[in-house]
């Protein structure tokens, strides 16, 4: 294990300083104050992968400090910051981290999720094979805290389909995220301005001026957390989604402007009914390969 003391204060660099580590590819996990068992089984998913994926563990801040696993210790890069500054300014250490040490991509991963074996083999091929490519996600399947499976989330139709339902809201969650860290360096990283929203601004911005796509395979499992930051957070989430839709808004695009109507629909509803809808919407699609 290698440590890492950051500040809250953090800048991307300009540049990928191109000086690899042992695999073209750094899984970013960020955390505050997580849970003992479910940050082993996040690493655990991570460590088993068909293809090589070094991990940095961001530390958020979190009281008492997080430590790694003993099982995992020669294999993750513990990066602490000095207070706990939100998701985003642990993704921006970690991102900076990532082009320092001159990985070609970064793979994310949040605490409670699992990537399945080939995750990392299958999306890095894909953006080999596609070098036009800046991003691509894949489906994730979506659990409740019991387990149960409620549905798979993801787009199928190419980069064209993902940038369409971009309009109105993710197409892939944060945890699919493969990225190329040089597409980073060009048009920037995280944007703290969108704390809360952070991954679909950044899916936004890469899309117009790159390309962005999806996988037709679940690679992830993604576990719906009641104290996590879509539930606790869900207002300024919506928020910030509106904020990146205003930002990056097509003016010629009635799409853009169905997708800006909706979120504001989607704010004056309460929670539960949001949520029974987004349940009912999801659960329509069958899962990818069947």
């Amino acid at each position: 294990m290698r440590a890492f003391e950051a500040g809250s204060e953090i800048t991307l660099p300009v540049e990928d300083s191109g000086a690899g580590r042992g695999s073209r590819v750094l899984a970013l996990v960020p955390a505050y104050n997580p849970r003992p068992a479910a940050l082993a089984a996040t690493l655990k998913s991570l460590l088993t992968q068909t293809s090589a994926t070094d991990i940095a563990l961001v530390d958020d801040g979190s009281v008492p400090p997080v430590e790694v696993p003993s099982f995992a210790r020669e294999r993750v890069s513990l990066i602490r910051l000095a207070k706990n500054g939100g998701i985003t300014v642990a993704l921006t250490a970690g991102v900076q981290f990532a082009c320092d040490a001159g990985y070609e991509f970064i793979c994310r991963l949040d605490v409670g999720d699992l990537s399945y074996p080939r995750r990392v083999e299958r999306q890095l091929a894909f953006l080999d094979a596609h070098p036009d490519v800046d991003l691509v996600g894949s489906y994730a399947r979506i659990l409740d805290a019991g387990g149960r499976t409620l549905f798979h989330h993801g787009v199928d139709g190419g980069a064209a389909a993902v940038a369409a339902y971009l309009r109105k809201n993710a197409p892939f969650r944060h945890s699919t995220f493969f990225i190329r860290t040089s597409a980073l360096a060009r048009h920037g990283g995280y944007k703290c301005a969108f704390d809360g929203a952070e991954d679909y601004e950044l899916l936004l911005r890469l899309a117009v001026r790159g390309r962005v796509d999806c996988l037709s395979e679940t690679l992830v499992d993604y576990v719906e957390d009641p104290r996590g930051i879509t539930e606790t957070r869900r207002a300024l989430q919506l928020r910030r989604r509106l904020a990146a839709q205003l930002t990056h808004l097509a003016p010629l695009s009635p799409a853009a402007y169905a997708g800006v109507l909706r979120t504001v629909v989607i704010m004056a509803l309460p929670r539960r009914v949001a949520r029974m809808a987004t349940l009912r919407t999801w659960a329509r699609q069958a899962a990818p390969g069947t």
